[in-house]
């Protein structure tokens, strides 16, 4: 009951004759306070996955249209299913030690938000390899991540060597630059990465040099690339040998088509519903997002990725569309929804900062069910 009861006037409720202008006042309060029980007695429920723009005011009463379909709803419970339940028994790193390769003197804020997006997402441990310029930068911007300046060093490799076996899953690309002597060293630490079967997550300049050589990543299937609408036309002229310009909605089986032709690695086509298929399956995701179209919202995605690609690697059974397609959607839900949330609080002046900083809001909501023991 929402209403608290007035209290008259010490005498008056005892007073044993009221005069009849003082009853029709009596009369008056009741009427009122049945008015606002009225009011406030519907209460409305919401669930983990729905979402907060979802909420309509109909008739004095707040109540939840959900627009979620079966399929969304199927996908969520697979990425559900490979979140690890947080236990007093695990120990650091277990949930993730992942490396983001890239970062040079123009671009510091790149690898910064795929290595705390990661971080952020649930992984333990996060490095940076980046250029020698960058790294005082970007240690600057988080005490939480582990930073090596020595991408372009010439004992830069030999360092990497020794942590490479470590390591759960990298991503390549964000602020790695375009120069012709990186594409040499990357490839390397690619190759070395596939000899260890090291899921990788290939975003941003990694996707350029992807598109000058196709066979560097090719047929390695525990790959993902995350191509935007210009990248992915740059890749369908590079390994289709065909002109078709950049669109925010391409046809879905031109998607499939790339990630055939690449050896059936899985391709994500981020756009206005963001498409992923390896070749075999393809899988959709439209829910969320924003018209917001600030730089680097696709690092927040990398990073992400690069975890939940771990955890789907270490799932003792990933249902089908397999664990790479089921991690891709995951991330893709997870970056959209915080796209979402960011623009309602912010509008035209959200950020990848403002998106980042709703991570762990966004990830409970959508995938926190029962992960903790």
């Amino acid at each position: 009951m929402c209403v608290t009861r007035g209290l008259l006037t010490r005498g008056q409720q005892f007073r044993r004759g009221m005069s009849s202008r003082e009853t029709n006042s009596r009369d008056g309060m009741e009427e009122r306070k049945i008015s606002v029980e009225s009011t406030c007695s519907s209460l409305s429920v919401t669930t983990a996955t729905d979402s907060p723009s979802k909420l309509v005011n109909t008739a004095n009463r707040v109540q939840k249209t959900s627009t979620i379909s079966a399929k969304e709803s199927d996908m969520l419970q697979k990425v559900k299913y490979i979140v690890p339940k947080l236990t007093s028994h695990m120990h650091k790193g277990q949930c993730g030690r992942i490396a983001v390769f890239g970062g040079c003197v123009l671009y510091t804020g790149a690898p910064y938000f795929a290595a705390i997006s990661a971080l952020k997402c649930g992984a333990d441990l996060v490095h940076v390899f980046c250029e020698k310029g960058a790294g005082s930068v970007i240690k600057g911007y988080s005490p939480e991540l582990i930073v090596h300046p020595v991408l372009d060093t010439e004992y830069g490799i030999e360092e990497i060597d020794q942590w490479l076996p470590r390591l759960h899953a990298v991503v390549l690309g964000p602020g790695l630059g375009r120069n012709q002597s990186m594409l040499g060293r990357i490839s390397l630490i690619m190759d070395k990465a596939k000899a260890l079967k090291i899921p990788i997550v290939l975003d941003a300049d990694g996707l350029w040099h992807l598109a000058t050589n196709p066979a560097m990543l090719k047929g390695y299937t525990q790959a993902v690339i995350t191509p935007n609408a210009m990248e992915f036309s740059r890749l369908v002229k590079s390994v289709l040998n065909r002109d078709v310009a950049p669109s925010v909605s391409p046809d879905p089986k031109l998607v499939e088509e790339l990630a055939q032709a690449l050896g059936n690695l899985t391709v994500i086509h981020k756009g206005a519903t963001d498409l992923i298929s390896n070749g075999k399956f393809t899988e959709d995701c439209s829910a969320g997002g924003s018209p917001r179209r600030c730089g680097g919202q696709g690092d927040l995605l990398a990073g992400s990725l690069a975890t939940f690609l771990h955890w789907a690697s270490m799932a003792e059974e990933c249902p089908d569309p397999g664990p790479e397609v089921v991690a891709a959607w995951g991330a893709a839900r997870l970056a959209r929804g915080c796209a979402e949330q960011a623009y309602t609080q912010c509008g035209r002046s959200a950020t990848t900062t403002d998106m980042i900083g709703v991570i762990h809001a966004e990830f409970s909501r959508l995938y926190e069910s029962e992960t903790f023991l």
